[in-house]
Formats: structure tokens, sequence, C-alpha cells
């Protein structure tokens, strides 16, 4: 046998062993360098907002909504695994280097900013994910314009009420105070480093910069917006496909919450990973992102 047959042939017996060349040959981004990738738009509703456009620019148009204080960055690990689709991953109002406007915070009108987005970029229909907040917002825009939406992907979220007055998060969001101090209890408990299994360090501390960066109007902006709101409650108006991607040690969405988008969504592909937390897409990207780019494939 040749060197260069020998070699291939080498090649092929680790792609079967792992399972896929995408996570074999995937580079991961530097995040030191990832907030100089932002561009901004001011949108004809008055708001700016940044974005980070990644993958193949002729691809198809996949938008990525982040969480509640996270920013675009959230999706940095597992964009590698997904570089065959144009990414348009934004930092939502308040977040990050978008404005952060005094009202409103409600999941409807961020999905606007998401389709004031989308017309921007003179992109007509997009695959839309969305983790924790940003998978809210993506059933708002699905429910709300069907027809920009192709398919969408619910990662730690819930069809329930998803915080309510009395609450862990509810009460402790509601007596923060400025300056925002890393070392508190709820500051440890809510640090992005905080998960069942190990992340990425720098992604991990330059999250919690971020996050420490988000004024208080917007922390409390957001908990008034979904305490007492159920999620799933326009579920029977989304039409397209719909992916739920659930961590099976989710503290905040736990057994419950993934029961319930199975019921709203009673034609979904449904995963439970048993030993991930509320935040898999930072734990296992590669895995998860193989598990992405298959049902958008389909």
């Amino acid at each position: 046998m040749s060197r260069v047959r020998f070699a291939l042939a080498l090649l092929a017996l680790v792609f079967s062993a792992i399972g896929a060349p995408a996570a074999f040959a995937a580079a991961p981004v530097d995040q030191a360098s990832w907030a100089s990738h932002k561009r901004t738009v001011q949108l004809p509703n008055g708001v700016k907002l940044a974005y980070v456009e990644l993958g193949d620019p002729k691809g198809a148009p996949l938008l990525l909504l982040h969480g509640f204080t996270d920013t675009s960055r959230s999706w940095s690990l597992i964009a590698p695994y997904l570089d065959g689709y144009r990414l348009i991953i934004p930092d939502q109002r308040g977040h990050g280097a978008a404005d952060a406007p005094a009202c409103c915070y409600a999941t409807s009108v961020m999905a606007e900013d998401a389709r004031l987005l989308l017309n921007a970029l003179g992109i007509d229909k997009a695959a839309v994910a969305g983790h924790s907040m940003g998978s809210m917002i993506a059933i708002s825009l699905a429910a709300d314009h069907p027809q920009r939406v192709s398919k969408i992907v619910l990662i730690g979220s819930t069809a329930l009420v998803p915080v309510k007055r009395g609450d862990w998060l509810f009460d402790e969001v509601s007596a923060l105070k400025a300056p925002l101090d890393p070392n508190s209890p709820f500051m440890k408990e809510w640090h992005p480093s905080n998960q069942p299994t190990p992340i990425d360090p720098a992604f991990a501390t330059a999250g919690m910069d971020e996050l420490l960066a988000v004024q208080l109007h917007v922390w409390r902006g957001v908990m008034r917006e979904l305490a007492l709101v159920p999620v799933g409650r326009h579920a029977a108006d989304v039409k397209s496909p719909v992916l739920i991607l659930s961590g099976g040690k989710d503290p905040l969405f736990p057994a419950e919450h993934h029961a319930s988008l199975v019921k709203a969504f009673p034609g979904a592909e449904a995963h439970v990973f048993a030993d991930l937390g509320h935040n898999p897409l930072w734990e296992r990207p590669a895995e998860l992102g193989r598990v992405i780019d298959a049902f958008l494939a389909r």
C-alpha cells in the first residue's frame, strides 16, 4: 500500500471512530478577538444591534439567538460545527454591544428586532436556533412570522412559565445593586463556568465580564416580561419543524419543562443530554452541532 493510500485509510478509520469528520476538522474560535468581529446595524425601530456573521456567506441562513445576560459569544463554541451555514449571531437589545433602551424586553419585542435584522441583511427566510431566552424569542418569531422561519431549534427551553415572582432567580435579580459584585453568592452561581461538566475557561471568563456589564434595568426588565408568561402559548401558530435539546441536569428548566415542549410541539424531534445542564451548547458544542446540522440538513 502506498503512503498516500495508507494515510487516507488511516483518516477513514479515525473519522469512523469519532462519528463525523466535521467534529475532527473544526477549529476553535479565538475568544480574545470575538468582539472585533462585531458589526452594527440601526434598525427602523431606532434600536442599534450588534452582530457577528460567520460560516459560509453563500450557505443557508441560520439566525442564532443567545440567552439572558449572554451575548453573541454564547454561540462561539458551537459555531465551528455549523460553518456550512451563513451564521447571523446578534447581541440582542440590552446585551453586549447592542443598545439598552429603557423599554421593552418582551420576547415579542425582541423577535421583532430579529425580523428587522433579517430585513436589514436581505434575508427573506432563515432557520432560527435559540438558547434559553433566545429560544423563547425564536418561538415568538416563528409564531408571529411563520413565512420567515424555515426551522427552529430550542435549547434549554420551556413551554411553561419560565419564572415567577418569588422564584430564586426573580428574587435574586430584583435584589441586584450596581455595580454588580462578581463575588456575591448569586454571581458565583450565575457564572458561566458553573456547569455540570467543564467548559472552555477563556469563554467562561469573557462571558462573565459581559454579563457583569448588563445594566440593571435590563436584568429586571427581562424578568418582569417573562414572569407568569407561558412560553408555549402560541406554539400552535408555529408551522416550521422543531428540534428540542435539553440538559438532564438543567437546574432552571428540569424534566417537566422538556415534557412541556414535547407536548406543545408534538411533531418535534427531541433529545435529552442526561449529564448536561442548562447550557449544553457550551458543554458539548461538537455533539450539539452535529445534532443541529443533521436536523437542518433533513
